[in-house]
């Protein structure tokens, strides 16, 4: 952030903001030896102008990141799209996104969603113009992640929603409470194959929650460097095995864990050592 982060610390107030400003991460114990860091880009230092970076989604192929419009003095956020190595390729505004903009980012393969108050926005991943909207049951809605048939979120809370979406562009999504098992939701991300939600903490923690299909709790992991958490997603080719976690910190970040390594079998051995 260098001195970027102590113009953002000033200019929170000129534009209302409900969201928790960016913090310093530092250290936090109990890292989860399976929970590898396999990869790691600067956002500021790659090309987002300032500190205030909340959402991530994968297309497919991209990541996007969502950036309030902040200190950049503009009346809406911004979209920048980074590749699977971290570089910038394209930004590009956000639809009458101000403030913090849109938050938490989810994808189904055609559109990309994110939530700017009660408002689900969805943007067509080929064009990226938005397409419609749908109404949560929170403003904002913060988190936000997709299995295929469901949506989840949450916001700075550990319940967690599960949405049906009728397809209807201006409609209100069904929701009920689905988990408690949450510390402090701000971003999530399903994981597939897992058969899990990822859900990253806001309140400092550096914890990272598993909640299992059925809502119960797998596990609180505690992520070493990292402390106020934005946006999550899963990301990689198939299989989809990478989970991203965005860190508003020193610099804004993206991480990137292997949250299903692959283990070796008997046969897989096997088959190695015929080759010595």
């Amino acid at each position: 952030m260098k001195i970027l982060a102590l113009v953002s610390v000033m200019a929170v107030a000129a534009f209302a903001m409900t969201d928790a400003a960016p913090q310093i991460g530092v250290t936090q114990p109990g890292v989860d030896t399976w929970l590898e860091e396999i990869a790691y880009f600067d956002l500021e230092g790659g090309g987002i102008p300032n500190a205030y970076t909340v959402g991530c989604g994968w297309d497919g192929v991209d990541f996007w990141i969502t950036n309030g419009a902040g200190q950049a003095g503009s009346s809406t956020g911004m979209f920048y799209i980074f590749d699977h190595d971290g570089i910038l390729t394209d930004s590009f505004p956000q639809v009458n996104a101000p403030g913090w903009g849109l938050r938490d980012l989810c994808c189904d393969g055609t559109y990309m969603y994110g939530s700017v108050s009660s408002s689900i926005d969805y943007y067509d991943i080929t064009t990226r113009a938005k397409v419609g909207n749908f109404i949560g049951p929170i403003s904002p809605n913060r988190a936000l992640a997709y299995d295929g048939t469901h949506f989840y979120t949450s916001s700075f809370s550990t319940d967690v929603y599960q949405l049906i979406w009728d397809g209807v562009s201006g409609s209100t999504a069904a929701s009920t409470i689905w988990s408690t098992a949450a510390t402090s939701a701000y971003g999530a991300a399903w994981d597939a194959l897992g058969d899990c939600l990822w859900v990253t903490s806001a309140n400092g923690s550096g914890i990272l929650d598993q909640i299992a299909a059925d809502g119960s709790l797998i596990a609180h992991h505690t992520l070493s460097g990292l402390s106020t958490m934005g946006g999550a997603t899963m990301a990689g080719m198939y299989p989809v095995n990478e989970l991203y976690v965005l860190a508003q910190g020193s610099p804004d970040a993206m991480h990137g864990y292997d949250v299903n390594p692959v283990a070796l079998q008997r046969d897989t051995w096997g088959s190695i050592k015929v080759l010595f």
